[in-house]
């Protein structure tokens, strides 16, 4: 009787440990839930700002003649760079496993036309590729929070747009899964350099105001175009980290609703436990009671 009933005490222990380290995991799943939502709203903010900054870039272009709007041929043996999009931290569900199948297609058929360079940029996806036999050329940090995005944009436009300019690039393309809601987001490539367009809108160059310039066309026309790529890249990091969060959110939602239930199932047999243990004390009293007389 004294066995089992050091047993039962013993899992209604254990029981109760691992209730509250479910609700533990509850509180912390739920925390992050709200993180990536507030991150989801700041990414939504900081497209939004690229996306204006585009398009005064673009405006930008209008100062110049049409007969400047010529970018140099680059050489044919300059590879092209893929940079693909991938998250630095783990609990996004299937954010890098979406754009894992555009990944290993879009470097075979540019592999069949030229010579091809992968960046990958994020730790965590960048070891899902090598799962895959998708090996990159280089490989970056992505970035783990909002603020760290800048940055990030910096780190990759930096290098691509000196070895662009000095014609040991032939393009630039990125792979990364585009934010469209909290439930969906498309893996989706875009072409930074050369920029698919650097023509302004219709109509802009006609109420283009006049203004004072101190750089040659073909100065000016370089500086616009890198800037471009910069916001573009920046609105593609932007992009992403929207999407990424999703992928958390949704995540860590069904987390939370899975250790909510757990809990709950933990607690109740916790009660029932408990009410053994009771049910047994009293029987012990009981036969005490009657093994006295």
């Amino acid at each position: 009787m004294t066995n089992g009933k050091v047993q039962g005490r013993m899992t209604m222990e254990d029981t109760q440990r691992r209730r509250e380290a479910v609700e533990t995991i509850h509180d912390v799943v739920s925390a992050m839930r709200a993180v990536a939502a507030g991150r989801i709203q700041g990414a939504q903010r900081a497209l939004a700002a690229a996306r204006n900054y585009e398009a005064l870039v673009a405006r930008g272009l209008t100062v110049l003649p049409d007969s400047a709007l010529r970018l140099p041929e680059p050489p044919r043996d300059a590879p092209t760079l893929l940079v693909v999009m991938l998250s630095e931290q783990p609990l996004c569900g299937a954010f890098n496993h979406e754009l894992l199948p555009l990944c290993q297609r879009r470097r075979r058929e540019l592999a069949a036309i030229g010579p091809v360079r992968l960046l990958a940029v994020g730790q965590r996806g960048t070891r899902l590729l090598a799962s895959h036999d998708v090996v990159p050329d280089d490989v970056l940090a992505g970035a783990a929070s909002l603020h760290g995005l800048r940055d990030l944009v910096k780190r990759i436009a930096a290098p691509i747009g000196r070895d662009y300019a000095a014609g040991r690039l032939a393009a630039v393309r990125v792979l990364y899964n585009r934010y469209r809601s909290v439930t969906e987001y498309v893996p989706t490539e875009s072409q930074v350099l050369p920029a698919e367009t650097i023509e302004p809108a219709a109509g802009a160059r006609g109420t283009a105001r006049r203004v004072n310039r101190f750089l040659s066309d073909a100065e000016l026309l370089a500086g616009l175009v890198s800037e471009l790529a910069f916001i573009n890249l920046f609105r593609i990091a932007a992009d992403s980290f929207a999407s990424e969060q999703a992928a958390r959110l949704v995540a860590m939602d069904g987390a939370t609703h899975n250790t909510e239930r757990l809990a709950r199932e933990l607690k109740d047999l916790e009660q029932r436990e408990r009410q053994g243990e009771i049910t047994r004390q009293v029987l012990e009293l009981i036969g005490a009671r009657f093994a006295a007389r």
